[in-house]
């Protein structure tokens, strides 16, 4: 095989002769000439890959870390919120165990409601590093907080319960006279007595009290009025239900100073002394009933009053 060189800058030619050997070793080192430029390209092109990747990655970071500041920022505003809402239900807890203790002073449960002691808690070991000013600490803080607090209105609820049930039944509780002054006196008694419009025996179902009109009637007892206005043969009615089944009765009344759905406490005035309905004269007709069974309102009348 021949090949042709041409010098353009001196005009000349030269034939060389190219045997199969010598032509094997031209392609060979030309194949290799491109293969090494080609993988020096591939690891150029390697290292401008990683290090946009780099520049990509520092970018982001660049760019996260106002976010992140931020983040922080607010994080620290809410921890210090947090810790202030802390001191807040401290602060709350003592006034609690405050109250609890005077509502319980004097009262035969004393012993039983302690209001400056730790409730009873447990729970496995830990074993907790110093965290004084670690947000841990405060979430640990605000749990016992809230065990403490639900002990508390455990205790506090079951407190309220007894004290409404003892105001109820002391309040409830039937004793004394309807009417108080000067004159004052039972004119009548309970049982069998003369009609004084028959003339004959007759059943009274309660006590008449005399007094001068106007007098003021009180209710010897709290409850609920079910009845207040005029009926048959007792004229001005107040009645009222003290529960457990007790109802009381004040009759010829001049006046009612109630309403039928009223809650009245021991002692309320609830009506005027007169003369209405079936009745002689100025006083109050007092029943007690059980149950719609009349009692002798003699031994209410003088009852004791509870403590």
């Amino acid at each position: 095989m021949k090949l042709t060189l041409v010098y353009a800058h001196k005009g000349e030619t030269r034939t060389v002769r190219l045997n199969p050997l010598r032509l094997a070793w031209f392609a060979f080192l030309l194949v290799s000439l491109i293969c090494s430029i080609a993988l020096w390209g591939v690891q150029q092109y390697q290292n401008l890959a990683k290090q946009q990747t780099q520049l990509l990655s520092q970018l982001d970071s660049l760019k996260a870390e106002p976010k992140l500041e931020q983040f922080e920022q607010q994080l620290r505003h809410r921890y210090s919120q947090l810790a202030v809402k802390v001191g807040q239900m401290q602060v709350e807890m003592t006034r609690l165990n405050a109250l609890g203790a005077r509502l319980i002073e004097d009262t035969e449960f004393a012993a039983e409601f302690d209001f400056e002691s730790m409730p009873p808690m447990g729970g496995p070991m830990l074993d907790i590093q110093d965290t004084s000013h670690q947000p841990n600490n405060l979430f640990l803080d605000l749990s016992l907080l809230e065990q403490q607090v639900e002990a508390k209105k455990k205790s506090l609820n079951l407190l309220e319960s007894w004290q409404q049930s003892h105001h109820l039944v002391n309040s409830s509780y039937i004793s004394g006279w309807p009417a108080k002054g000067p004159g004052i006196w039972i004119s009548s008694p309970f049982g069998t007595r003369i009609d004084p419009f028959t003339k004959r025996k007759a059943r009274h179902k309660g006590v008449d009290i005399a007094g001068k009109e106007g007098t003021k009637i009180r209710s010897v007892g709290a409850g609920v009025v079910v009845w207040a206005g005029s009926r048959f043969g007792y004229g001005n009615l107040v009645e009222i239900e003290h529960g457990n089944g007790m109802v009381t009765r004040y009759a010829h009344s001049k006046a009612v100073l109630v309403k039928e759905g009223d809650v009245v406490s021991k002692g309320d005035e609830i009506a005027l002394m007169g003369s209405t309905g079936r009745s002689t004269g100025s006083h109050v007709h007092f029943e007690v009933l059980k149950n719609g069974r009349p009692l002798n309102p003699t031994k209410f009348i003088y009852r004791k009053a509870s403590a």
